[in-house]
Parts: structure tokens; C-alpha cells; sequence
């Protein structure tokens, strides 16, 4: 009898163990990472909002994909397929080649891409990567809340003082039941404006519900027609190799100061936007060509955009080169639509050079010039 009655006693505390069992932030997280192994197909329908730092814009795009793991991608490991709401181009990446399909006209393009190259262009940005894995890289803090259905999970990241984002934060809810993410939610600032981007993934279907495979959705376009898809042509600037116009701007941070343009001096023009990324870290390798050249070189920055931003971020950068405020015309003439631009002018006012972001052939470039000049 006490044998019966130590059996049951044990039971009852098993059974009360395991009502109990700790639900935090690591439980969460192991069980997302336990699930997510065995997903080896997932299909879910999207809706994605984006909103920017730089502008009151919201963009709000659905649709569909299909994600496949593929061990034989070297780069995310997997094959997918998509198509917005609003396009009638569908895509398909598999192995190293991007497809591009319209089946209105029953055609199709191919073009060689990596797996994280064809996942921020069109198609491959409803690809949510983090129904695999949790993008945790650099978090400084994380904590866990409860709705009905789901655990939330919210991260807080360190501050990327280089392109000049801080307080971001990434909310993601995943389901209580297998742990897949349905809705993620990130904010942050960029030079003190907040962007929001939300991802709500409907629809799910996983493994073996999908009923389909990559085989399968190219085996749709296997009887189109392959055509070649039109080169990225980059258009000459028409004042490269010709005397720029004489122009006439304001100093950043005095707007009385009007500046003309060219110098009678090799010169280096800097055109960005406070939103750009890329132009505000290559602040600091134009600070130093200034610096380095400071006898030969003439270095002229010109921002047209949130001009307060402007002033705070150049000084945030301890920039030292002068700024000044350009306008929608002054772009078009110098035919910027693309940043960062960097422009070099020689002594005499001529466009000799233009480069589509930073790169060490600039300042090959002034080496050059200035034992000519």
C-alpha cells in the first residue's frame, strides 16, 4: 500500500512539474530553435509595411512565398519563390540563378545571383529568412511577454554610431503552438527620425502542408520562352569631359555665405543625404583625402535634404570640409539620382571624374592629377 501511494505522490509531482515548467526567455528561444530544425518547407502568405526615416512614405506591399532549404546554396541555404499582390512578375532563385517570369507573355529571364544578392532585390524581399533563424546579432537586451496565442520577444540593439542608428528595437511574435514567427516589428532612428517596418505572415503552411517544391514552380515555366534580360547601363554624366557651369550655393551652416563653383583648383565634390548610409560612413575616408591632400585638394560636400539633419550629423561626424545646401535643379544638371556621388574637377572646371559610391580609385585618381598638375 505505501508502495501505491509513494507511485502516486511521485506522479502527481511530475505531473505538477511539468504544468510548472519555467516559460522564459531562453525557454522560448530553444523551443523556437527546436522547431525551426525541422522545418524544412514553409509557404505564408505577406504583408509588409515600410516606412522612412527620410520621408513621410509608407510603402505597404502583399503577396506570396515559398521557401525551400537547400543544403547545396553556399551563401543562405536555401530556394525560393515569390510574387506580389501588385506585380505580375513572379520569381523564382534556385541554385545560383535568379528567374524572372511573366507568364502573361509566357517568357522568362535568368540571371547568376548569390542567394543574399537575390534577396534584396525585387521578389526576394518578401523572403523572410527568420522563420529558420532568429536574427540576434548585437542585441543588447532581450525580454519576453505573453498574448493569448503567442510569446513576444523583444530586442534591443547596440547603436550603429557609424551610419548614425540608434534605438533600435525588434519585436517578434511566435506562435505558442510550433513557435513560427507571424508578425516582426522593427524601429529605429536615423539621425533622429524614426522608421517603422512590419512583417505579418498569414496562411502558413509547413513541411509536407505546402504540398509543393521549387521543382514544381519551375517546372511552370519550363515551355516559356527565355529571353535576355536588358544590361544595367549606367548613363555617362553629359558634363563629364566638358567645363561645368558656373553655380552658386549656400554655405551649410551659414546660409548668407554664397560659394561659387568650380575653383580654380583640383576639387573633390561630396554629394549625400542624411538618409544614406553608405555616404555618412565614408565621411571619414573623405575627411582624411581633405586632410591628406589638404595643398592640392579642394573637398566640397553638398546635401540637399533635411537641412537641420544635415548640420547635426556633420557635426556629430566632426567633418571638416565644407558643406553646402544644393536644390532639386542643381541635381538634375549634375545628373545625381544615386548616392553617395563623388565628382573630381580639375583646375581648369572640367569634369574629368565620376564614381557611384567610395572606393580607393579615388584617391588613385588625385595621386595622378596632382603629379601632373
Amino acid at each position: 500500500m505505501k508502495k501505491i501511494i509513494l507511485v502516486l505522490i511521485t506522479a502527481v509531482l511530475l505531473i505538477y512539474c511539468k504544468k510548472e515548467q519555467k516559460v522564459d526567455v531562453e525557454y522560448v528561444t530553444n523551443k523556437f530553435k527546436e522547431y525551426a530544425a525541422k522545418r524544412e518547407k514553409v509557404a505564408y502568405n505577406i504583408q509588409k509595411i515600410d516606412s522612412f526615416a527620410n520621408s513621410e512614405k509608407v510603402s505597404i506591399k502583399t503577396g506570396f512565398a515559398f521557401i525551400d532549404k537547400n543544403s547545396s546554396d553556399e551563401t543562405l541555404g536555401l530556394s525560393f519563390y515569390s510574387k506580389t499582390d501588385d506585380n505580375p512578375t513572379a520569381y523564382v532563385y534556385d541554385k545560383g540563378t535568379r528567374y524572372l517570369i511573366s507568364k502573361s507573355d509566357k517568357t522568362y529571364e535568368a540571371e547568376e545571383r548569390t542567394a543574399d544578392d537575390a534577396i534584396v532585390r525585387p521578389g526576394g524581399r518578401l523572403i523572410v529568412t527568420q522563420v529558420f533563424h532568429l536574427d540576434t546579432v548585437y542585441y543588447k537586451s532581450v525580454s519576453l511577454s505573453r498574448t493569448d496565442k503567442n510569446y513576444v520577444l523583444k530586442y534591443k540593439y547596440r547603436d550603429q554610431p557609424t551610419y548614425n542608428i540608434t534605438n533600435t528595437e525588434v519585436t517578434v511574435e511566435l506562435t505558442k503552438d510550433n513557435f513560427f514567427p507571424v508578425k516582426i516589428t522593427q524601429t529605429e532612428k536615423m539621425i533622429g527620425n524614426r522608421s517603422f517596418n512590419q512583417i505579418i505572415l498569414s496562411n502558413i503552411k509547413i513541411n509536407e502542408e505546402t504540398k509543393n517544391s521549387i521543382e514544381n514552380y519551375k517546372s511552370e515555366f519550363k515551355d516559356f520562352k527565355l529571353v535576355q534580360p536588358e544590361k544595367e547601363v549606367q548613363q555617362s554624366n553629359p558634363l563629364l569631359n566638358n567645363e561645368l557651369p558656373k553655380i552658386n550655393l549656400s554655405d551649410l551652416f551659414n546660409p548668407n555665405e554664397t560659394i561659387s563653383l568650380p575653383f580654380n583648383s583640383l576639387t573633390l565634390i561630396d554629394f549625400w543625404e542624411v538618409w544614406c548610409g553608405p555616404c555618412i560612413a565614408s565621411f571619414p575616408k573623405v575627411e582624411n583625402l581633405k586632410n591628406k591632400y589638404a595643398a592640392q585638394l579642394k573637398v566640397i560636400g553638398i546635401v540637399t535634404e533635411d537641412i537641420e539633419k544635415a548640420k547635426e550629423l556633420v557635426k556629430l561626424k566632426k567633418t571638416t570640409y565644407q558643406n553646402l545646401i544644393g536644390n532639386e535643379a542643381l541635381k538634375k544638371t549634375f545628373s545625381v539620382n544615386s548616392w553617395p556621388r563623388y565628382l573630381l574637377v580639375d583646375s581648369n572646371g572640367i569634369l574629368i571624374k565620376e564614381y557611384f559610391g567610395f572606393s580607393e580609385q579615388i584617391e588613385k585618381d588625385i595621386k595622378e592629377l596632382i603629379k601632373i598638375l
